[in-house]
C-alpha cells in the first residue's frame, strides 16, 4: 500500500476553487454557521527522525544517518516479532516530545480562563464541554486528543468519532492509517498505558471507512469535512484534531482570497489550538459553500 501511495498518489494535485468564498455570502440571507477548533496532534516519530524540528542544524545532520538506522532497527523489530499493528513510519505514533506536546493540551485546558478574552474563554469552554468531538483517523492525532481532554473524557463519558476526512493531506506513510475500516483503535507503543481505557471507551469508528483512496486529495476531503459538519453533525460546536498541511490548506481555501492572514502561510504548531466559525450557504444550483469568517479565527494555544 505505501508503494501505491508513493506512485500513484494525487493527495496534494488540486486546484482551489475558481470562486472567492466571500462571493458566495456578499449577499447572503440564509447562513448557516457552526463553531469549529482545530487541535494539531503531538509530533511523531516520524519527525524525529525525519525533520529538524528544534534541534540545531549541525546536530540535526550529524545524528541523521545514526537515528534514521535506530528507526529501521525498530520498525525491524516489530517485522520479526509479527507486531503488524506497529510501525514508526507507518501511521507514526507520537514521540517523547509529542506526548509531552499533548500533555500541554491537558495542562492548557485545566488552567484559569481568569485572564483569557470573552472570546477566548468562550472557544476554551466549548473544548471543556458539550462540542462534538472528531479526530483524523492517523494515531497521533487520536493520542493527542485523549491525552489533552481527558479530564472530560473522564467525567462527561463524551466520545471521539473518528473522521478519515481529516486525513494529513501527504503521499508518506506517516500519513496512512494503521486503523481498519470500523476496527479498534489500540494504543500505539509509544502511548502511555492509561491511554488504554480511554481508547477503548471514548472512540467511535462508526465513520471511519479506512484510508483515504489513491484518486482521493486535499481538496475532496476538505469538502468531505464540510459537509460531514453541517448534515450530519447536530452539535453546533466541533473540536477537530488533525494536522498542519490539511488546516493550512482548510485556511487558504475558505477565506477570503484577497485577505492576507498568518493562518495561511503558517502551520499551527505542534499542540497548538485555534477557533473560528464556518459558514455555509445554499447556492441556486442547491450545492454548497462554506467559508471562515476571518474576525472570528482566535488563537487559543501555541499560535503559528
Amino acid at each position: 500500500m505505501t508503494i501505491q501511495y508513493l506512485l500513484f498518489c494525487h493527495d496534494k494535485k488540486w486546484k482551489p476553487p475558481e470562486k472567492d468564498p466571500l462571493s458566495y455570502f456578499e449577499h447572503a440571507a440564509d447562513v448557516k454557521t457552526k463553531t469549529v477548533i482545530f487541535l494539531r496532534h503531538g509530533e511523531s516519530t516520524w519527525n524525529d527522525t525525519f525533520n529538524r524540528g528544534g534541534r540545531p542544524k549541525l546536530a540535526f545532520v550529524k545524528n541523521f544517518i545514526p537515528n534514521l538506522l535506530y528507526a529501521a532497527s525498530v520498525e525491524w523489530y516489530f517485522y520479526i516479532t509479527a507486531q503488524v499493528e506497529e510501525s514508526w513510519f507507518y501511521d507514526s505514533p507520537l514521540s517523547d516530545k509529542g506526548l509531552g506536546q499533548a500533555l500541554g493540551v491537558h495542562s492548557f485546558l485545566q488552567s484559569s480562563l481568569e485572564y483569557k478574552t470573552p472570546k477566548e474563554a468562550d472557544y476554551i469552554r466549548h473544548m471543556l464541554n458539550g462540542s462534538q468531538l472528531v479526530s483524523s483517523n492517523l494515531r497521533r492525532a487520536i493520542s493527542t486528543m485523549a491525552i489533552g481532554l481527558q479530564e472530560r473524557l473522564s467525567r462527561t463519558g463524551d466520545s471521539m468519532i473518528i473522521m478519515p476526512e481529516l486525513q494529513e493531506i501527504s503521499r508518506n506513510p506517516d500519513a496512512l492509517s494503521i486503523t481498519p475500516p470500523l476496527g479498534t483503535v489500540v494504543p500505539a507503543w509509544t502511548d502511555p498505558d492509561y491511554l488504554k481505557p480511554i481508547l477503548n471507551k471514548h472512540v467511535d469508528t462508526s465513520m471511519h471507512t479506512g484510508n483515504k483512496p489513491v484518486d482521493s486529495n486535499g481538496l475532496k476531503r476538505m469538502q468531505a469535512f464540510c459537509k460531514v459538519a453541517f448534515e450530519d453533525i447536530d452539535n453546533d460546536c466541533i473540536v477537530a484534531c488533525g494536522h498542519s498541511l490539511w488546516f493550512r490548506s482548510f485556511f487558504q481555501i475558505h477565506l477570503p482570497r484577497q485577505l492576507d492572514h498568518v493562518a495561511k502561510r503558517k502551520k499551527l504548531v505542534n499542540g497548538g489550538c485555534v477557533g473560528f466559525q464556518l459558514k455555509c450557504v445554499t447556492t441556486p444550483d442547491n450545492g454548497k459553500q462554506y467559508m471562515i469568517d476571518p474576525a472570528s479565527i482566535t488563537v487559543l494555544h501555541g499560535g503559528f
